[in-house]
């Protein structure tokens, strides 16, 4: 089976080499765990490293702030964006570019018909059109969306919503990428979608000897063996996620 190496210290050693190749893989947790930081060093890594160009979408965060941020952990994503080898996409505004000056406040607001319109602009359609382009303009080998968590939002049917997805994820598939996805968890309206993907990285906090650790387990890793420790997390600034694959959170006495 071929692999995508991440390129994070330890985490390929949990995934028995790396991610099966064209897969969709979900990254679950709670805010401030580290989703977006995995996700980038993903992304960097396959440029830098591997000689795979990526797309990152991003569906929530502004680009200038996503990057101001990561700047601080030492990646510089405008020299290899300028180099062709990535692709960061402000998904909704790019979609929906300069239409009118009020339309943030009506994004806030909870009138129907104001969250009608959002659903009519970003639509899972829309969003796959996004990523085609990006792709076959770069020549991307890897995908992120960051999150898909407003996605699964976009229906007030679930079984609808389920659909959507099920289509999404094998558009993806088709396109020949490997894709990373992230989900914030207590939020999303179904959660079955990491049994949609081919993986899922649970990512947590966990407390230790009245210290709060981060931590991450392979929860799923479809036609694959893997590590399902509770293994520790660090990061650091600069370097960014490092996965400590030879240690738990928990030793068995602590259950």
């Amino acid at each position: 089976m071929e692999r995508v190496k991440t390129g994070i210290e330890g985490l390929d050693i949990l995934l028995n080499g790396g991610f099966p190749r064209f897969g969709t893989y979900a990254v679950l947790g709670f805010s401030g765990t580290g989703k977006s930081i995995l996700c980038t060093q993903y992304i960097l890594n396959g440029a830098i490293k591997y000689d795979e160009p990526g797309v990152y979408i991003l569906i929530e965060e502004d680009k200038e702030r996503f990057t101001e941020n990561i700047k601080t952990l030492g990646w510089d994503t405008e020299t290899l964006e300028k180099e062709g080898k990535i692709s960061i996409i402000p998904y909704s505004k790019s979609l929906l570019g300069e239409i009118e000056s009020s339309f943030e406040k009506q994004m806030l607001s909870e009138d129907p018909d104001h969250i009608a319109r959002v659903r009519e602009f970003l639509t899972v359609d829309s969003l796959y059109k996004e990523i085609e382009e990006c792709v076959d303009k770069i020549g991307a080998k890897r995908v992120v969306i960051d999150s898909m968590t407003i996605v699964t939002l976009l229906s007030n049917n679930p079984l609808v919503g389920r659909m959507q997805i099920m289509w999404l994820l094998q558009k993806l598939r088709k396109l020949n990428v490997t894709t990373v996805i992230t989900l914030e968890e207590g939020i999303s309206f179904w959660k079955d979608i990491p049994f949609l993907c081919d993986g899922t990285i649970y990512m947590m906090f966990k407390e230790k000897d009245g210290i709060f650790e981060r931590g991450l387990v392979i929860e799923k890793l479809r036609g694959s063996g893997h590590d399902t420790g509770v293994r520790p997390v660090k990061i650091e600034s600069p370097g960014g996620l490092k996965v400590y694959s030879e240690e738990l959170i928990y030793s068995k006495k602590s259950f």
